[in-house]
């Protein structure tokens, strides 16, 4: 690999024309360029420097440069840059953090962005973007899903094929047009969200002002009670749990109010508006399930009848396996199998006993009072991924060996 060291200024630009391998740009102290690769050319001009590479390359430039990339064929990684940078066209990923101002004009792989004190324009991105702590953001065109979440400016989103999510957005929010889902979240600015293919799902309150959305599907909302709210809704079908006052129905129309204030929002679907009382739980503690059906399972008996299961595939998976490899093999594999499941079982039963209570405390909010019995003592049980496992190896899908992988797989990955 060849390298090269150039003295440059503070602030020089940086052009790389083309790069027909990866791109990786870091930056120092120094007032100077250095450039590795296995055959690049590099051509000078006062305070611009350009760059042509037929392999990968690797740059580590001052701090206040700007970077142009005009073509790669590969992957760019970008990292703690104060000048802008602008990509015109990268056949890879995109890796972008500790940055100003980007432009992207076309990306055809993901993009991944996080830590820009500026703005994020993206013109067209075929594959999915995680952008995380920016500044403004303006999307022409993404093919792939969409996560945003905190941003410190507007958003503006013209075309979305994929699923949206934007979340913690102080500005306002601007949406064209969506082929799938779009979740909202923590949006401190006015929000036009339109053309909207699938369903909208909004959590939380809104600024004052006028704000509106539009989707084929349903809409979801989880409002703060504590919010103010002029509501107009508009569906075949809308369900409403909020306490709303001066409330009035008509076909496919509901109007109301909640609290004193000047939020002005317009729900317009075509499929059902589900209007419901926000989150009472700090939302770290909580998922996407919404409890709402009774429960008919025995949580108690879980750990029992499982365990028995586990217990006759084992023991049958031991005879056949001594039959075929002998006692000693089998002996320590049935062992190793065993205790994978035996450390399985802790965490399965935490999460049928989390299950439990959950399921008690939304019956005992539709029923009076009772004191709740004392459980039962837990057994050990075991999740149905590593019951699917063992069935596997009895079935001779996979063998032993690949058991006791995948269960230490399925164990680090808890």
């Amino acid at each position: 690999m060849n390298q090269e060291k150039i003295f440059t200024g503070k602030a020089p630009q940086i052009n790389i024309n083309s790069c027909n391998g990866d791109l990786v740009v870091r930056t120092w102290a120094e007032t100077a360029v250095s450039i590795k690769g296995a055959n690049f050319e590099i051509n000078e001009s006062e305070e611009k420097l350009t760059i042509d590479s037929a392999e990968a390359l690797k740059l580590t430039i001052p701090l206040l440069s700007s970077l142009w990339v005009n073509y790669v064929n590969g992957d760019v990684a970008v990292k703690l840059l104060e000048g802008d940078v602008h990509l015109v066209e990268v056949n890879g990923d995109a890796v972008l953090s500790g940055l100003n101002n980007v432009h992207v004009q076309t990306l055809n792989a993901d993009l991944s962005a996080k830590n820009l004190n500026g703005d994020l324009t993206l013109e067209t991105v075929h594959g999915d973007a995680s952008l995380r702590n920016i500044g403004g953001l303006d999307v022409q065109t993404i093919h792939g899903d969409l996560s945003a979440r905190n941003v410190n400016g507007s958003v503006m989103l013209h075309q979305a094929h994929g699923d949206v999510s934007l979340r913690t957005v102080n500005g306002d929010v601007t949406v064209e047009s969506g082929q799938r889902d779009i979740n909202l979240r923590n949006l401190g600015g006015l929000v036009t969200v339109q053309g909207i293919q699938g369903d909208i799902r909004l959590t939380g309150g809104l600024s004052q002002g006028d704000h509106s959305f539009t989707a084929e599907r349903d809409i979801i909302v989880r409002w703060p009670v504590t919010s103010p709210l002029n509501l107009t809704a508009t569906a075949p079908s809308i369900k409403s749990r909020l306490p709303l006052e001066k409330e009035t129905e008509m076909e496919n129309t509901l109007i109301g109010r909640l609290g004193d204030g000047e939020t002005n929002v317009s729900f317009t679907a075509n499929g059902r508006i589900i209007l419901k009382e926000g989150e009472i739980v700090d939302e770290k503690w909580g998922d996407d399930a919404v409890f709402e059906a009774d429960f008919d399972f025995d949580f108690a008996n879980l750990g029992s009848q499982i365990s028995q299961q586990i217990n006759e595939q084992v023991s049958q998976i031991s005879q056949r396996l001594e039959t075929k490899l002998g006692p000693d093999f089998t002996q320590k594999i049935t062992e190793k199998i065993t205790r994978k499941v035996e450390q399985a079982t802790a965490r399965a039963e935490q999460a049928a006993e989390r299950a439990r209570q959950r399921a008690e405390r939304q019956q005992q909010r539709q029923r009076p009072y009772r004191p709740t019995p004392p459980p039962e003592p837990k057994q050990k049980a075991s999740s149905e991924e590593q019951l699917k496992i063992l069935k596997m190896v009895e079935q001779g899908i996979i063998s032993p060996s690949e058991a006791a992988t995948l269960l230490e797989a399925l164990e680090n990955k808890g």
